[in-house]
């Protein structure tokens, strides 16, 4: 059983979130990382883009039952307040990160 974090997203409504949601959008960065042809390494993708999720420029979107992501805000105020809602995301990855690194 995945342990959860309770987290408040930036509306004030509480919610749910656990590892299994860091992993999809891991797997969802993979996929990008391994179709993109760009000449970094899929870690080194997958670093950045969890990079640009945390600072706002990234958003995940989805519908119908697929995941995807989309470049948000054309201003520093639309960044920064998507930065505010992917926050929780990123605490998340971050505490299972450390997890890792101190069991191996």
């Amino acid at each position: 059983m995945a342990e959860r974090a309770a987290v408040e997203p930036a509306e004030g409504v509480h919610m749910t979130m656990d590892e299994d949601v860091v992993r999809i959008v891991d797997a969802l960065f993979l996929d990008m990382a391994e179709r993109s042809n760009i000449g970094f390494s899929a870690e080194d993708v997958i670093d950045g883009l969890w990079v640009l999720f945390e600072c706002g420029f990234i958003r995940l979107v989805g519908d119908d039952g697929h995941m995807g992501i989309e470049a948000c805000g054309r201003n520093r105020t639309e960044r920064l307040a998507q930065a505010k809602k992917n926050r929780p995301l990123v605490k998340l990855k971050r505490q299972m990160n450390r997890a890792l690194k101190i069991a191996s």
